[in-house]
Parts: C-alpha cells; structure tokens; sequence
C-alpha cells in the first residue's frame, strides 16, 4: 500500500509541466491540416465551410527576403464565439502541408506570432470580409510554388465542425537584383514586448546607404531617426500592437520593408524550470522520508508490544505452573532409591502407608 502511494506521489511529480494557459480553443500553433481539423472534431462529422478564400500577394516576391501577404475570409456564418481558425498550408493533401516544408518562413502571423495556424476573432459573416496580414519570407530559391488558406470554425447552430480549403494560389518567386537595398537574410524582427519599455532595433541591412523608419500610430506615421544602424521605438501605455517598416535607399531601387508588428503585453509570471523541479524533488525527497519515518517507528512500537507480550506470557506461565514441594524430607534421608521429584509427588503418601501400618 504505502508503496502504491509512493509510486503515484512520483508519478504526479513527473507528469506536471511547465505551460501557460491560452483559454478559447486549441491555441495557435504550427499545424498540419490534417489536425487542425481533427482538433475540432472527429473529420468524419466535420461540414463543408461556405467560406470564400483568398491569398494576396505583393507584385514582386524576391528570393530569401520578406514581404506581406494578406489572408481574406468571407461569406461565412460562424459560431457565437466569432472564432475562425486560419492555417498556411503548401499542398491540400494533409500531410507535409506545413509551409516550411518548402522553404517558406513564417515571420509574424496575425497575431504576433510565428505559427502558420491561428485563431482569429472579428466581425465575421455573410455580408463581411475579414482581412489579416502575414509577414513571410520567401523560399531561397527562385521558381513557382503553391499556397493554400485552410479554415475551422463553428457553425451557428452549433454542434458541427465546418472546415474549408482554398484553391491553390501560385507564386512567383524571383531572383534578387544584385544592388537591391534590403535587409540581411538573416535578420528577423521582434515580434513582442512588455508594457512600460521601450525597443531599441539594430538594423542588418544589404546594399543600403540610407534607411527610415516609418511609425504606424494609430492613422498616424511618424518618422523614427536611424543612428548607427539603430532606432528606439517608444515604450508603450496599454496592450497592443506596434506598427514599423523601414524605407531604404541606395544604388538600386528604393525598397520598402513589410509592416512589422511588435505586440506589447502585460508582465507574466516567471517561471525558473530548474527552481521548480528542484523543488519537486525536494518535496518527493520528504515525502518519502516521512513515509520511511512512519514505517521504522511503526517497526519498533511491534517489537516493543512483541516484547511485552513475551514478558507477559513468561509471567502467566510462571504463576500458573503448579508448585508441588511434598513433604519435608525425614531426618534419615530419603527411603533408598528415592529421588526428590518422587519424594515431591509420592512422600505424602509414603508416609501416611508407613502411618498406616503401624497403627
């Protein structure tokens, strides 16, 4: 029993995980198709999404560099919640459909993140068309590639998953101008930010003589100064999302960088992994102490009570054993061939026969 409880104490320790809760669904995340309508429901009830889908690219995508690409979703009814699951697809087939698979990167989702499926909360309906802006780079190899926009949500009645995929849209990826003013290939935007600091960027940029940062503040633009390659983003009061782009300029044409969103948030917890197990461990460690306490005192009460009762049964037997002592020994000694236990139990009788006789 006590060995039960040690096991399932272990196995309560080990099985906890670090992880922070995301209410409202399945989380963003990077999704093949295939379980980002599993998540929903079992695919064998799933209905078909009323959904028009559409992918909107820029005129020119170059090899390796990043740009914008807006996702609309339209004619469609949705679930209270107003919920649709967006998801970046590069085939319809449900397996190595996610867009790293050929070398698309995914720089900032619509939410801020980095994940080629998220769930995405508007005005959705009939007679509305939501749109949502993606920050990709493209493959570093020039040629023609395929992208799909795939969609879950509810249904206003409730009870059915409805899923839905586009048609595929081509792209057309080109080879980079060799004087083009750009960012490094290696350079990648922060998509986040706690409220309260303010954001200094370095810029690694590629042909470029002169570059401007372009501040999206509400229907502002402000223009940010540029030193050394640097900029400082103003610290943010409230909740929300940042808008920048960088304008740069040198022998080749004038370039333009896609909007990038930094996202500032409330301050979470913070948790230290190694502080955590540690004390996991030490809580195992102490637990089973007590137990193996409890277990060596519960020992030694038994064998303490063993004792006793050994004494106790020594006792009984002692004072219950008979005492038979006979008759003094006669001054001549005991009659030939006697012994003193014979004596204990027949001298009484021997001695009233010799009365006996006489008389």
């Amino acid at each position: 029993m006590r060995f039960n409880l040690i096991l399932v104490t272990i196995i309560l320790i080990f099985s906890s995980t670090i992880s922070t809760a995301n209410p409202g669904g399945k989380e963003d995340d990077v999704r093949s198709r295939d379980c980002a309508g599993s998540c929903h429901s079992s695919p064998s009830t799933n209905g078909q999404s009323t959904a028009d889908l559409q992918l909107v690219f820029p005129d020119k995508i170059y090899a390796g560099l990043l740009f914008d690409m807006t996702s609309s979703v339209s004619n469609v009814d949705v679930s209270s919640n107003n919920m649709v699951g967006h998801n970046l697809l590069v085939n319809d087939e449900g397996a190595k459909d996610i867009p790293s698979n050929d070398g698309w990167e995914i720089v900032t989702d619509p939410n801020g993140g980095t994940n080629n499926y998220v769930q995405i909360v508007d005005s959705f309906s009939m007679f509305n068309t939501v749109n949502s802006t993606w920050t990709l780079r493209a493959p570093s190899t020039a040629g023609m590639y395929e992208l799909y926009l795939a969609v879950q949500h509810g249904s206003p009645q409730g009870g059915i998953a409805m899923t839905g995929i586009s048609t595929p849209f081509e792209v057309e990826v080109i080879e980079v101008p060799e004087n083009l003013p750009r960012l490094a290939p290696d350079w990648q935007p922060q998509n986040s930010r706690l409220i309260g600091e303010s954001t200094t960027i370095k810029l690694e940029t590629l042909f470029t003589d002169t570059a401007t940062i372009e501040l999206k503040n509400g229907g502002e633009i402000t223009t940010l100064e540029v030193i050394d390659g640097e900029f400082t983003i103003p610290a943010s009061v409230n909740e929300g999302v940042v808008e920048w782009r960088v304008i740069m300029e040198g022998e080749g044409p004038v370039q333009t960088s896609p909007w990038f969103r930094m996202t500032s948030t409330i301050p979470g917890w913070e948790v230290d992994e190694f502080r955590l197990y540690s004390q996991g461990f030490g809580l195992m460690f102490l637990f089973l102490g007590l137990v193996l306490s409890f277990r060596n005192t519960t020992l030694k009460e038994n064998k303490d009570y063993t004792h006793e009762i050994q004494d106790f049964q020594t006792i009984v037997e002692t004072d219950t054993t008979p005492q038979i002592t006979g008759p003094p020994i006669p001054e001549s000694g005991l009659p030939a061939g006697w012994t003193e236990e014979q004596w204990a139990y027949y001298g009484q009788e021997h001695l009233d026969s010799i009365q006996g006789g006489v008389e």
